[in-house]
C-alpha cells in the first residue's frame, strides 16, 4: 500500500484508535513481511506513531494517554496512585500513570508522560471496570492496591504512614463494606493495615 492508500485507510477505521500489527495485516490483507517494512517508513516519515512494538496509533483519532496505557503492558489496569486522583478520593495531584499488571514491573516514558506498571500475582488481578478500552480500579481496590504495594509488603504499617495516608484521601468517599470485603483476598498484613486505617478514622 502507497502512503495515500495507508491514509485513506486510517480515515475509514477512525473508530478504532490503536492497531496491533496482527490488526492491520487481517484488515488489510497484506502479508506480515510487506506490512511491517509499509509501516516503519511510516513512521520513520511522522506519519504514524508507534509508541510500543507492535502497536500503531491512528493518525485521524489517535488514543488518549489512559488508552495508550492498556497496550503498553498487557494485560495490566489503572489503580492506585492515578485511579485515586481520578476519583477525586487522593487530594494531591498525580501525573504518573499507575497501574497493576500481572508481568514483570515496567516504567515507560513517553513525550514527558510516565507510566508505572507494578505486578501482582494473578489472584490480585481483579477489582476493575471497562470504560471502553481502558481499564480502572474501582476505587476501594484502587486503595488496596496501593497498600499493598507501596506499604504493606512483608511490613505492618506504623502510625506515621497510617495518618499521611489518612491526610491525602478522602476515606469518606470510599465504600467501607466493600473495603473490608475485598481486603479479604488480601495478605494478612494489608488487611491488618486497611483495619487500623478505618479505625483510626
Amino acid at each position: 500500500m502507497m502512503v495515500d492508500e495507508w491514509l485513506d485507510f486510517f480515515k475509514r477505521n477512525t473508530s478504532k484508535k490503536i492497531f496491533s500489527l496482527s490488526d492491520l495485516i487481517l484488515l488489510t490483507g497484506e502479508r506480515s513481511s510487506t506490512i511491517s517494512v509499509q509501516l516503519s517508513r511510516l513512521v520513520s516519515s511522522g506519519i504514524v506513531d508507534r509508541p510500543v512494538r507492535g502497536w500503531y496509533t491512528n493518525p485521524f483519532r489517535p488514543p488518549d494517554d489512559e488508552e495508550l496505557a492498556m497496550v503498553i503492558r498487557i494485560p495490566s489496569y489503572i489503580s492506585m496512585e492515578y485511579a485515586l486522583s481520578r476519583y477525586g478520593i487522593l487530594s494531591q495531584n498525580v501525573f504518573t500513570y499507575t497501574l497493576v499488571t500481572t508481568r514483570l514491573p515496567y516504567t515507560y516514558r513517553s513525550r514527558e508522560k510516565v507510566f508505572e506498571y507494578h505486578q501482582v500475582k494473578r489472584s490480585l488481578f481483579w477489582g476493575y471496570v471497562n470504560e471502553g478500552i481502558v481499564q480502572i480500579a474501582e476505587p476501594e481496590k484502587a486503595l488496596l492496591d496501593l497498600i499493598y504495594i507501596r506499604y504493606a509488603r512483608g511490613r505492618k504499617m506504623d502510625g506515621d504512614m497510617i495518618d499521611s495516608l489518612i491526610d491525602d484521601i478522602y476515606l469518606e468517599e470510599l465504600d467501607k463494606d466493600k473495603l473490608l470485603a475485598y481486603s479479604d483476598k488480601f495478605d494478612t498484613v494489608t488487611k491488618s493495615s486497611i483495619s487500623d486505617i478505618l479505625a483510626v478514622h
